[in-house]
């Protein structure tokens, strides 16, 4: 931020400025050295944090700070979504280059509080920073009032591999703005605007999916409460890559069938509609394993509000790995998902 900008305190009194709905249970949040909350009434918490970082999960000229500050909240909101758990509070740290004005504070923040009042998960702290590029860091707590939490390493010996929502899109929007000029991107505050932009009601779909993912908490949580799945993961590096982790962590073989997944009605540039929907990442989707009990169950009581799910495929006894069956022919498959570090 330039020399004429806030100090920190300013920006801190700014976010304190803005009213948020706390939970009765948090006792102190902001203005202290540590925010203070007493956890009765929940058997037991969740907490999961994420960092998204310029130039590694975005790039600033193709996301406004708008978008931005909603999607670093929802990213961490669907790790809870993966167990089951309710949200209940975040903490947030940032760290902004000097050139950045208060303007792009201000709306990140906006975004961000925006979601946090939209999906009841106050902010209760964190940490401003100077830094080289913009670096956010965000840490979510939840909790189980009626459910337990799901592990991926929970899948059994003959489940069905359930997904819930869809796969490819993330992908292919970013595909989308790796063609485009994204300048108008940059201020963007408002969902219907990304719209207009995509001019087309499938790219609109593609770049919504990246820029503004869905995690489906409540689902999740219904997930929990009624037991009609063994294990579950969130589809955030990508479908097949998730799945190879349910797999190691759980002992078993996983088998997708190919004919039966939700594939992006097309591909964009070099990116097949598959090879999005194996290994596009950035989904948020879930993936579940299922009983066969646990499948009719599901199928008898699963609210139609919900993103629709679909059995696509198995997990069984064998050394742990992902295999694609293509009509009828079974091939050992290895992910190719993201990896921060390959």
């Amino acid at each position: 931020m330039g020399a004429n900008d806030p100090c920190e305190l300013d920006l801190i009194d700014w976010i304190r400025s803005h009213s948020q709905d706390f939970p009765s249970s948090l006792v102190k949040s902001i203005g202290d050295d540590c925010a203070v909350f007493d956890p009765r009434g929940m058997s037991q918490l969740a907490v999961t944090t994420d960092m998204l970082l310029e130039n590694v999960h975005f790039h600033r000229a193709s996301v406004s700070p708008h978008f931005l500050g909603r999607k670093s909240l929802r990213v961490n909101l669907s790790d809870l979504a993966a167990v089951g758990a309710s949200p209940y509070a975040c903490l947030l740290s940032l760290g902004l280059p000097t050139e950045l004005t208060q303007e792009y504070f201000q709306a990140f923040m906006k975004g961000f509080l925006e979601d946090g009042a939209h999906w009841k998960v106050p902010l209760m702290g964190g940490d401003l920073s100077r830094s080289d590029t913009v670096v956010v860091n965000v840490t979510v707590w939840g909790g189980f009032e009626t459910g337990v939490p799901i592990w991926r390493s929970q899948a059994q010996d003959r489940d069905a591999l359930v997904l819930i929502g869809d796969v490819g899109l993330s992908r292919l929007g970013l595909e989308i703005l790796r063609g485009e000029d994204c300048t108008p991107l940059a201020t963007m505050a408002h969902e219907h605007d990304l719209v207009d932009w995509a001019q087309d009601p499938f790219r609109a779909q593609c770049l919504k999916a990246h820029l503004l993912p869905r995690p489906l908490v409540e689902t999740g949580i219904w997930l929990s409460e009624n037991g009609v799945v063994n294990a579950m993961i969130d589809v955030s590096d990508g479908l097949c890559s998730d799945l190879l982790h349910m797999a190691l962590a759980s002992g078993l073989m996983a088998e997708i069938r190919v004919d039966h997944l939700p594939l992006p009605e097309k591909g964009w540039g070099e990116i097949t509609a598959l090879e999005a929907a194996l290994d596009g990442g950035e989904d948020y989707a879930l993936l579940a394993a299922s009983s066969e009990k646990q499948l009719a169950r599901l199928g008898s009581t699963y609210p139609s509000e919900f993103p629709p799910y679909r059995v696509i495929g198995h997990l069984s006894s064998g050394k742990p790995a992902v295999y694609l069956n293509r009509s009828g022919k079974r091939e050992k498959y290895q992910p190719k998902g993201f990896d921060h570090f390959r």
